[in-house]
């Protein structure tokens, strides 16, 4: 027993051998990594490291990879970790947090080898300074000591096809360009080696280098890249482009100097060796895509091509170039288009020695792709001169031209193209003038109508403002006349009224207008009201020699003056006003009576006309009744009763032969009842001596009339005792008065006295010659 106790110790170390046996030895996998930290038996780091050396107590800068690895155990503490990976397309950006200080203005720490910050002894021995590293880690898997780096894993940069990046550093050199504020390129493999363009040196601030599209591994803390879109300028358009940095454009100038090699301001870099300014610029972008720099070349507008129409021109003012220096022009002098491009190469213009201000030349129509900065272009309507109409030019520029005006001209009259008035009026059409330069006078060469009237005016409007000439006559009534003339200006004659009188706005207002009122005023005086109209005839041909001879002296011919309307005051034409309706009312009242006269005639014609065939026949009727009253008054001579019952039959027409009739039947009646019975016979006796008496009676008037005459008057007065109208209401007789016409049949039965007593009416006779005359 004492035995096995001796062997305890022994079995003890044993144990605690293979305990520290097993405790040397780690494994660290494959993706693993082994931290270590010394607890003994070392130096002490120096002040200001807090990552130790291998032979320094504290965290260990080196680490163990993958595999068996051999540590004394109480010495050294392990610790296991993951390796530090970086995906496809990120970018490992790595900050120090331990090792030589920054010096004082610096912002990144310098590079140094250290296997990309896998061998921290290596970081630490070569002066590796904490903070920022200008180094990155691209994608893959690295042994990073998590306690000497901070690994921040960021996106690269894929800048597109229709993209550009643009880069601004954030430590770097001062730039040492005078006045220039971007930084001038430097070797860097595109910004992805933050080492090379601190050695190389590159400057502090915004670049003038930029991204192209591709994928980029940058640095973020040492570079700010902010992805802007390429430049379009889309057709029919130009872009106006101002520079951020360049040498200082010179005073008296607007616009920077062209300079060349730059590719569309592509490359920064060569613009700014060559000179270029700062600030907007003389060329444009013409339409396309463009990549350049967008913060040092600035795309300030996209503005429309000048489009000039075919009617129109455009009037070009030059802003930039030399100034006119002689003060008696107003426009630059004139280079040949094609010298400039129609202002479209502003340093062509400017290299021929072109001046700034109003041009001579106008655009004609098209499109042009011209800077708004250098000129500006003004769209107008070419001058139009309609059919009846010619077009008087004064050019304010060219060359002094000789006058070929007479003395009677007040103005300089020149050849077309000199300065002056041009002896050729512009004919109808389209004329393409710079009005800036020139005055057009349009100057109708048809005849003008011009009303001096108040409430009349001609299309033409020169007679808006005439009024109506107030005359004062002799008689000093106050008149109202309108008065209208005819003028007309020759073409050839144009160009001299514009130099007498300069339009002829200008000719009617004090010319014609005091020539007209004053003669029509002065004429007045010696005159009465009422003679305007007696003698206007010849106060028109007075004033129309007068205004003639005004005319010829300034080159007008006058056609014709016509007094148009005299208006006298009311006071004196309502005498004679009134005096003439009477005279009028008087002759239409005479028209009237004739009217109705002749009126009256006609009914009556009418009217007799109408009865004509029923006279006719009435005047057949009364002799066939006539004949047969006769023949019966002769078969009844011996008896009165028959001779006065047919005498009544015959006498009378259709009513007055019923009566008849009846009177017959009556009597025959009266005899019969006698034969029949003697009841009777008395009252027989009675009414045969009636009958005697009656036809005793009939029997003498047939003595004293006649046989003819007292059946007529038999008729008639059945006819008048029945109301038979057989007599018209207005009738003509006609005849001598004394002549057989006068004893004809109609005279002997329409007897004046008999018609009256019968109709109760007035009837009158007339003459032959007299109804004929009526």
């Amino acid at each position: 027993m004492d035995s096995y106790i001796g062997y305890i110790p022994m079995i003890i170390l044993l144990l605690l051998g293979f305990w520290i046996f097993l405790h040397c030895f780690t494994v660290a996998k494959g993706d693993e990594i082994i931290m270590l930290e010394r607890r003994w038996f070392g130096k002490q780091m120096p002040d200001g490291r807090t990552v130790a050396l291998s032979n320094e107590v504290g965290v260990q800068a080196r680490v163990l990879g993958p595999g068996f690895h051999f540590i004394i155990p109480f010495i050294y503490k392990v610790k296991k970790d993951k390796f530090t990976v970086i995906p496809p397309r990120k970018v490992g950006i790595v900050r120090a947090i331990t090792g030589a200080p920054l010096p004082t203005g610096e912002v990144m720490a310098k590079g140094v080898d250290c296997e990309l910050f896998q061998d921290g002894e290596a970081f630490l021995k070569n002066g590796g300074q904490k903070g920022p590293q200008l180094d990155t880690l691209p994608d893959g898997e690295y042994k990073i000591n998590r306690h000497l780096f901070l690994v921040d894993i960021v996106d690269g940069f894929k800048i597109e096809d229709d993209e550009v990046g643009y880069v601004e550093s954030i430590a770097g050199k001062p730039v040492t360009r005078v006045g220039g504020n971007f930084a001038s390129p430097v070797e860097c493999n595109s910004f992805q080696d933050a080492r090379a363009f601190m050695a190389n040196g590159g400057q502090k601030g915004p670049q003038i280098a930029f991204l192209q599209p591709a994928f980029y591994r940058i640095n973020t803390l040492l570079f700010r890249v902010e992805k802007k879109k390429v430049i379009e300028i889309p057709g029919g358009k130009v872009g106006l482009v101002e520079a951020m940095d360049g040498a200082r454009i010179p005073e008296g100038r607007l616009l920077a100097k062209k300079v060349d090699g730059h590719q569309n301001f592509f490359d920064g870099e060569a613009f700014l060796k060559a000179g270029g300014e700062k600030g907007r610029q003389l060329d444009v972008l013409m339409p396309g895509k463009y990549r350049l720099n967008p913060v040092l070349f600035r795309i300030v507008a996209v503005v429309d091509w000048t489009n000039i129409l075919a009617d129109q021109v455009g009037i070009v003012t030059i802003n930039e170039g030399k100034p006119i220096v002689d003060a008696s022009k107003i426009a630059a002098e004139e280079l040949p288009m094609g010298t400039h491009n129609n202002f479209q190469d502003p340093n062509a213009f400017l290299n021929a020695g072109g001046q700034k201000g109003l041009q001579i030349p106008v655009l004609r129509a098209g499109n042009y792709a011209i800077n708004p900065w250098f000129a500006t272009v003004e769209k107008v309507d070419m001058v139009r001169v309609d059919i009846g109409f010619c077009g008087v030019v004064t050019s304010y520029v060219g060359e002094e031209g000789e006058d070929v005006s007479g003395e009677d001209v007040n103005a300089k009259i020149v050849d077309n193209g000199k300065k002056g008035i041009w002896s050729n009026p512009l004919e109808p059409g389209k004329h393409p003038l710079n009005t800036k330069i020139c005055k057009v006078d349009i100057m109708p060469t048809t005849q003008i109508l011009l009303n001096w009237a108040d409430l009349r005016s001609s299309a033409h409007q020169y007679d808006s403002n005439l009024k109506t000439i107030v005359l004062r006559t002799k008689d000093a009534f106050s008149v109202n006349m309108d008065v209208s003339v005819i003028i007309h200006i020759p073409m050839k004659n144009a160009p001299k009224v514009v130099a007498n009188l300069g339009s002829v706005g200008n000719m009617i207002s004090q010319v014609l207008e005091p020539a007209i009122s004053s003669h029509f005023r002065n004429a007045a005086q010696y005159i009465n009201a009422l003679e305007l109209y007696t003698e206007r005839r010849e106060l028109q041909e007075k004033a129309k020699e007068h205004i003639d001879a005004v005319l010829k002296v300034h080159h007008i011919d006058s056609k014709d003056t016509l007094i148009a309307d005299v208006v006298l005051p009311p006071e004196l034409t309502k005498p004679v006003t009134d005096r003439q309706i009477a005279l009028q009312e008087k002759e239409t009242y005479t028209t009237q009576k004739d009217a109705q006269d002749e009126r009256r005639a006609l009914e009556n014609a009418k009217a007799q006309a109408d009865m004509q065939p029923e006279v006719v026949k009435s005047e057949r009727n009364v002799e066939i009744q006539k004949n047969i009253a006769e023949g019966k008054v002769r078969e009844a001579e011996g008896s009165k009763s028959a001779a006065i019952l047919h005498a009544t039959g015959a006498a009378e027409a259709v009513k007055l032969g019923a009566a008849a009739q009846a009177e017959a039947t009556k009597v025959t009646a009266a005899a019969d009842a006698e034969k029949t019975t003697k009841v009777g016979n008395a009252e027989a006796e009675v009414i045969l001596a009636k009958g005697k008496s009656t036809a005793e009676a009939y029997k003498l008037e047939v003595d004293a009339m006649g046989k003819d005459v007292f059946g007529q008057i038999r008729v008639i007065g059945e006819i008048a005792s029945n109301n038979m109208k057989l007599i018209p209401e207005n009738l003509v007789i006609s005849g001598n008065g004394g002549g057989e016409d006068g004893n004809g049949i109609m005279n002997g039965f329409f007897g004046i006295s008999l018609l009256e007593k019968l109709t109760g009416k007035g009837f009158s006779q007339k003459s032959a010659s007299e109804t004929l005359t009526e």
